[in-house]
């Protein structure tokens, strides 16, 4: 599998898992996507 493959199957994963917490969550659970640490605490800490 090559690196384009596996970001579309990444993107994928990423939107069905989105999908699922907005069906489950009553907006009380957030699913997001971060690349840092420091974007991680920026989207805990708002």
């Amino acid at each position: 599998m090559n690196s384009m493959q596996l970001r579309q199957v990444e993107e994928s994963k990423i939107h069905c898992a989105k999908e699922h917490f907005k069906a489950i969550s009553n907006d009380s659970v957030v699913y997001d996507v971060v690349d840092s640490y420091k974007s991680l605490l920026d989207k805990v800490m708002r």
